[in-house]
């Protein structure tokens, strides 16, 4: 029933796209969730299904199981669902985290019934990263994150889903040490995601973050490597930015405080050239570097980004799920 708090939203249209399943699938959306956008690929949880499903096949191909399967920032639920229908029959244990109890109970309702149907033992754990997994008996083949990279300011006030799935309160992830490298390109906190992954994942399993390809990607590269994974990139795609006022406003206040530019592009001439060039969204078929190779003569920083949206142009940025091997 929807309510004023609660409202009932159908997330089949991703489903159907991602080609898993014509079932109706519903969930619900409680006060401080991420928003479920109504274009389908304006939704991360999109790219999330699509990188979900490569990850199976080469897991197959490397005859190593999903087994056990984390996934670190639950938002409203949609990942874990997405988890467990791309990998159906095949996780003995779903574990999912989140900084806040109220969203981890609203998404365990959301997931709860599609575990029950493959059976698989479900588990909510509240604290930042994978640092409440560290408790469990056993460890993990496959951990999945999509890590809000800017840091909240002090006193600022995350009680709605957008800004949450935008910031992270800074006590999270400084206590981590990120290097000085890293933090410039506000990949602190994915910093702090993989040293702590890395106490709960198995030998040759699996890490994945998802994330905007706002920064250099050599330096994503750089960050894997100092954390002591060996970097694959496993899905490349294109999307509208999302809370654009607070992204845009946000990346710049890093490019006047570092002196650094990060990358978006004019988002309706880079759909057109992908679409020329018969560029699937997402794909695997090219890869990250050379999609924003592509999309250069359409590329603007974050301060011209903020100065489009306030004309009404529309502005995106790439996407990239990398997988981490840790041996």
């Amino acid at each position: 029933m929807e309510t004023n708090l609660n409202k009932q939203v159908n997330i089949t249209p991703l489903l159907q796209k991602a080609a898993l399943g014509n079932g109706n699938v519903a969930i619900t959306e409680t006060p401080g969730m991420y928003t479920y956008k109504t274009k389908v690929e304006d939704n991360w949880a999109y790219y999330t299904a699509e990188g979900f499903k490569i990850l199976k096949k080469i897991l197959e191909h490397e005859k190593k199981p999903a087994g056990n399967f984390a996934i670190v920032g639950i938002g409203s639920g949609v990942e874990g669902i997405l988890a467990l229908k791309v990998f159906a029959g095949g996780l003995d244990n779903l574990v999912v985290s989140d900084i806040d109890n109220e969203i981890l109970k609203g998404a365990q309702a959301n997931i709860l019934s599609t575990a029950k149907q493959y059976q698989t033992t479900f588990l909510q754990l509240i604290k930042s990263f994978t640092e409440p997994m560290q408790a469990l008996p056993f460890k993990f083949n496959v951990i999945y994150g999509n890590i809000p990279n800017l840091p909240s300011k002090v006193g600022q006030d995350l009680k709605f889903g957008d800004e949450k799935g935008t910031f992270l309160p800074i006590d999270t992830f400084q206590k981590y040490g990120p290097p000085p490298e890293f933090a410039k390109w506000a990949m602190a906190a994915q910093y702090a995601y993989l040293q702590s992954a890395k106490k709960v994942l198995k030998a040759g399993g699996s890490i994945l973050t998802e994330l905007g390809g706002r920064m250099p990607l050599e330096t994503v590269q750089k960050l894997f490597d100092t954390c002591g994974f060996k970097m694959d990139e496993i899905l490349v795609g294109f999307k509208e930015q999302t809370e654009p006022l607070m992204d845009f406003a946000g990346y710049h206040e890093f490019e006047n405080r570092y002196g650094v530019k990060f990358d978006f592009y004019k988002y309706e001439e880079s759909k057109k050239l992908m679409e020329e060039k018969g560029i699937t969204n997402p794909t695997n078929l090219i890869s990250g570097e050379n999609l924003k190779k592509l999309l250069a003569p359409f590329k603007v920083n974050a301060g011209q980004a903020l100065e489009l949206f306030k004309q009404g142009i529309a502005v995106g940025h790439t996407v990239h799920i990398f997988r981490g091997i840790y041996e």
